[in-house]
């Protein structure tokens, strides 16, 4: 019998030991499952294949091909992922969804739209990868297999401003943020939310936090959540800006306002106490401007005040600062340090992006250079100076033309330029005569690689692109010229002008399309390009098929009309591309 009670007392610790083990693997699954809805990653569009289509003011959508997959008889088309097909369309305020095959799809719901979301650096303003859907007057998110992802338990979803995969939802007038598998990411328990607006080249807004904020009897509160879903702020401030122009991966900084005083708050350390009325931030010097019953002062990165608030106003003189205690004063010059500078030479010290090199400023506003040892190394004489690259200076002498000189205060390129520039990312350098509206390219080494007028001078990926009524010129960011073969090489045919009129040849230069268009495009990734003349535009096949004889007419000369079959690309006012089968010439 002793036995027999044993046994059974050992069976139910066993089943207690199972039953907690099993308690333990649901809770890990579950936490598992929750944290992996958390990861995500955004969803990029490779290739588009699907396009909207308008005519005669009706829309519709084409494949890639150009052939029509939408008929054109809605009021209005979306394509929220130009990857899938789906397709948002709108005809007397009637909203449905169809596939490529004009099927309807996601019929069983009362609505089924699009995401829009806004501030992303993007063309496409929609979400990408899940669909809004309407049941019982609640909404919910679906992806663009049908897949539901989240119930209907929703009063509203819509896209967080910044931040890409992330809705906004509303439930019994409170708003929290999902992100597009469905997970909870902030509790539905604030009356505004925004996302803070941090962005860099790494990591998109993935670093971007959070700004949420009540309604209270004394107007808004707000608060701050870390884009790892951290609270470092109560709804407590009457203001909360991110500074965004520090771009370091760990680290928060926020100008905040409590009480109608400002500081600044770094991750979730006071910085800067309340004590100021107003803060600005100059990212150049990396230093706060503050202000206290109307007087100024400067605080540094660490939050220290390195010069006293008790001036009228202070300004940025370069490496300098001056300050001034009334409108008569002579000033007192600070360095970013907040140490006095006494006998200064300049009214404003520059750097530039060379620390071998200064750019210096005196009263009468003439321009010289010093080295990092303070040297003078070009007198003051010049009207304006900039750093260009190497040992280059934009210059404009005392009428106000532009050249460039060297750090020998040699005159490398003559003063008769009234635009003159770097063209961002590269080393090559861009300059106007306006009153011939000539544009002059040069090289590093400050060679004339082009000389043209009515120009349009583009900046691609890994080239630039010159372009004019009669030619395309296309140089790599040092200035060395590219010819059209090494640009686009998956292409058969290429453009080529011989006798003032152009036609296409192929890799071996072989005529293809005889020499008889007053100008042509290259072809582009669907092997179509555009073919002028008469001043019209059409478009011809890689094969050397002309599919549209010219009928269009674009009244900028120095436009590369892209077509798709016989139609042609237009854009709305924002970015998002559609295609057009007839132009009013009238517009």
């Amino acid at each position: 019998m002793e036995n027999l009670v044993d046994i059974i007392r050992n069976n139910k610790a066993r089943i207690i030991v199972v039953m907690v083990l099993l308690t333990l693997v649901i809770i890990v699954a579950y936490l598992f499952v929750n944290h992996s809805k958390k990861q995500y990653s955004l969803t990029e569009v490779l290739q588009y294949n699907y396009y909207i289509l308008n005519k005669e003011g009706k829309y519709g959508v084409i494949d890639n091909n150009g052939n029509i997959i939408i008929e054109t008889k809605y009021d209005n088309v979306k394509i929220p992922n130009p990857e899938k097909p789906v397709f948002i369309c709108e005809d007397n305020n009637t909203i449905i969804a169809l596939n490529e095959k004009s099927d309807k799809i996601f019929d069983k719901y009362e609505e089924v739209n699009v995401i829009p979301i806004n501030g992303l650096v993007s063309n496409l303003p929609y979400e990408k990868s899940v669909l809004m859907y309407k049941l019982n007057g609640k909404y919910g998110l679906i992806n663009y297999e049908g897949k539901v992802i989240t119930k209907p338990i929703y009063d509203e979803i819509k896209g967080l401003e910044n931040k890409e995969s992330e809705l906004i939802v509303k439930t019994n007038e409170k708003y929290g943020v999902i992100n597009a598998k469905g997970a909870k990411l902030i509790k539905e328990e604030y009356d505004q939310i925004s996302a803070d607006g941090f962005y860099t080249e790494q990591d998109k807004y993935g670093l971007s936090g959070y700004i949420v904020g009540n309604k209270t009897t004394d107007g808004y509160r707000y608060g701050y959540i870390t884009h790892n879903l951290k609270k470092i702020l109560d709804v407590e401030y009457n203001d909360i800006s991110r500074i965004l122009e520090i771009t370091d991966r760990k680290d928060i900084y926020l100008i905040t306002c409590k009480n109608g005083r400002y500081g600044v708050i770094k991750n979730n350390d006071t910085m800067i106490n309340y004590t100021y009325q107003e803060i600005e931030y100059d990212n150049k010097n990396k230093i706060f401007q503050v202000q206290r019953n109307l007087k100024y002062g400067v605080c540094n990165i660490e939050g220290k005040e390195i010069i006293p608030t008790i001036y009228s106003e202070i300004e940025f003189k370069g490496i300098y600062l001056k300050a001034l205690k009334n409108s008569q004063d002579k000033g007192i010059y600070y360095d970013m340090q907040g140490n006095q500078i006494q006998n200064l030479k300049y009214t404003s010290v520059q750097k530039t992006d060379n620390d071998n090199y200064y750019i210096t400023i005196t009263e009468d506003k003439l321009y010289g250079i010093e080295d990092k040892d303070k040297y003078e190394i070009i007198q003051n004489k010049y009207s304006y100076l900039e750093y260009l690259f190497g040992e280059y200076f934009i210059a404009a002498n005392e009428e106000g033309k532009l050249g460039i000189i060297n750090i020998k205060d040699e005159v490398l390129i003559d003063f008769k330029y009234e635009v003159l520039q770097k063209i961002d990312d590269t080393e090559v350098v861009q300059a106007k005569i306006l009153k011939e509206n000539k544009s002059e390219i040069y090289s590093r080494n400050l060679e004339m690689i082009c000389s043209v007028i009515d120009a349009s001078v583009q900046k691609e990926q890994n080239y630039i692109k010159v372009l004019s009524d009669k030619n395309m010129d296309y140089f790599d960011f040092e200035g060395k010229k590219l010819n059209s073969k090494q640009i686009y090489i998956n292409n058969k045919l290429f453009a080529s002008k011989q006798n003032d009129k152009w036609g296409f040849v192929d890799q071996n230069g072989n005529v293809v399309v005889e020499y008889k268009y007053d100008k042509v495009t290259e072809f582009n990734e669907y092997g179509y390009a555009g073919i002028k003349k008469d001043g019209k535009w059409g478009s011809i096949k890689e094969d050397g098929t002309v599919v549209l004889e010219p009928i269009y007419v674009i009244d900028d000369k120095n436009i590369e009309p892209e077509f798709l079959n016989k139609y042609y690309k237009n854009y709305y006012g924002y970015g998002e591309s559609y295609y057009i089968e007839k132009i009013d010439n009238n517009q």
